[in-house]
């Protein structure tokens, strides 16, 4: 017989592992402004899920991210899920299992910059729950991706402000300078719209963190509880810190109430920490095509942002609470999105994060996304 079918008839006799399928995503994005710099950012994702034979779920993720300045980043995941929980290892929320305990919110989260709300970090996370009681513990790694232990400086482009001149780079007050290994845990029992809590971070939760800049520091914990009426719900949270540190210990207090009327959504927000403080958050649809939304903080900082869509395209107007205006018009093509837009010139603050001043611009940017 032909060694080729024998073959043939070999492999077709054993038996075939079963393959997870896998889905990739990626997105491409490129933006020119009209002081004549162009910025490239492309990130690629595979992402894949299988139902093993035990019930359990095993699911991985891995992503590809760079820009124009040639800032390569790699993240991935491995996910096993099932009756006892789930654990993850890989890039996970820097301070996940902290704000799992933390009910009352004492603790504001971690994040990267003022324009982001969440910070990733190397690290192993479990989390799980059983009548009503869910607990959460992570580890986070004292060393990148790569498994280096030295995180590169951070450098931002300015064009003018904090002593910058046009186009220059600047490194932020408090760069980072190695990963901190980080234990946390988080309790919280729940039952009948009462739930209370406890967190503890034995260090920070991401390496650079600045007392300017809140976060999960080192030694914190965090004790709270709160309890939903309704619409409405009211906390209250308190903090300790190892060293004592310049976060206020007062306890924090808040109440958040939300109502809807038909087109109309107001979310009112009150608390007593640092120094009291209220926000009021308004949303109207005029129509399908024509929506408002305003944010009042203490009577001081209003944004009002206005959205009028017309099939493929939305135009927007933002007013900021630095009395700047941003305006765009998108129009979306299925898979390919084309934005020209206005960007009001932005004021310097919190540099030590990495907030530069910046000037106004305009700017064409068009996305690509499979």
């Amino acid at each position: 017989m032909n060694k080729t079918l024998i073959a043939l008839a070999i492999a077709a006799a054993l038996p075939v592992a079963a393959q997870a399928d896998a889905t990739i995503s990626g997105t491409l994005t490129s933006k020119y402004k009209n002081t004549g710099a162009i910025d490239t950012d492309s990130r690629l994702s595979v992402a894949s899920s299988e139902v093993l034979a035990n019930g359990m779920t095993a699911t991985a993720t891995f992503s590809i991210t760079a820009d124009t300045d040639d800032d390569t980043e790699n993240s991935g995941t491995a996910t096993l899920s099932g009756d006892f929980g789930s654990l993850t290892v890989g890039s996970i929320d820097a301070d996940g299992a902290f704000q799992a305990g933390d009910v009352g919110g004492a603790v504001p989260d971690t994040t990267d910059s003022t324009s982001s709300t969440a910070s990733t970090v190397y690290g192993v996370h479990f989390s799980g729950s059983v009548a009503g009681l869910t607990v959460a513990a992570q580890v986070n790694a004292n060393t990148g991706a790569t498994g280096s232990s030295a995180a590169a400086t951070a450098s931002v482009a300015a064009v003018s402000g904090s002593g910058t001149t046009p186009g220059s780079l600047y490194t932020p007050a408090k760069a980072s300078t190695a990963l901190t290994k980080s234990t946390q845990v988080g309790v919280s029992y729940e039952v009948n719209g009462l739930t209370v809590g406890y967190a503890y971070a034995s260090a920070d939760a991401k390496d650079g963190n600045t007392t300017t800049h809140n976060g999960v520091h080192e030694g914190q914990s965090a004790v709270g509880a709160s309890y939903a009426m309704g619409d409405l719900v009211v906390s209250v949270g308190k903090q300790n810190l190892k060293d004592g540190g310049t976060t206020s210990k007062d306890a924090l207090v808040s109440a958040t109430y939300t109502m809807t009327a038909d087109a109309l959504t107001i979310v009112a927000q009150a608390d007593n920490a640092p120094s009291g403080d209220y926000q009021l958050n308004l949303s109207y649809a005029l129509s399908d095509a024509f929506s408002i939304s305003s944010e009042v903080d203490k009577g001081k900082t209003t944004t009002m942002v206005g959205t009028y869509t017309e099939g493929d395209m939305t135009f927007t107007v933002a007013r900021q609470d630095d009395n700047t205006t941003d305006a765009s018009i998108a129009l979306d093509y299925g898979n390919a999105d084309l934005t020209i837009g206005r960007v009001g010139a932005r004021a310097a603050s919190h540099a030590d994060i990495g907030r530069a001043a910046a000037a106004q611009y305009s700017h064409v940017t068009y996305k690509v996304a499979f």
